[in-house]
């Protein structure tokens, strides 16, 4: 999964950055300290996941998904847990996460996330296939 990190804290970024690197699902396109570059790159570079940072200046986590203009899935992370329903509240939110987030941590989102575009990717064909089988018990 090509993945962009944005979280203004440089040595968060380079924690998080890190961890993705040595993710072997995740494909590591770059990570962002300003919030509006950030935003820029992944309406760019259209990666298939992102991790963003709720508390910033300019642009908090919550703007820069409001005007994201290429659909990824995203994990966002923050050292305050009571942001964690309101980022639930967003479709591309598929997990939240607590700073300072560690590798068991990630590797656990990144699984879900792998095994849920794999169904995803997988359902329209046994959705089919479900179809198929019915018409062909049908037809005997």
């Amino acid at each position: 999964m090509k993945t962009i990190v944005i979280d203004d804290c440089k040595m968060q970024n380079l924690t998080t950055s890190t961890l993705v690197k040595n993710n072997r699902n995740l494909d590591f396109l770059g990570s962002y300290t300003d919030a509006k570059k950030g935003l820029a790159a992944v309406n760019k570079l259209k990666p298939d996941l992102l991790i963003l940072d709720v508390e910033m200046p300019d642009l908090n986590g919550f703007d820069v998904l409001q005007n994201l203009e290429h659909d990824c899935q995203v994990i966002m992370y923050s050292t305050q847990k009571q942001y964690a329903f309101k980022a639930t509240q967003f479709n591309q939110v598929e997990d939240f996460l607590t700073k300072p987030i560690n590798k068991t941590e990630l590797n656990h989102s990144v699984s879900k996330l792998v095994s849920n575009s794999l169904f995803k990717r997988y359902e329209g064909n046994f959705a089919s296939l479900c179809l198929q089988r019915t018409d062909f018990v049908r037809a005997s």
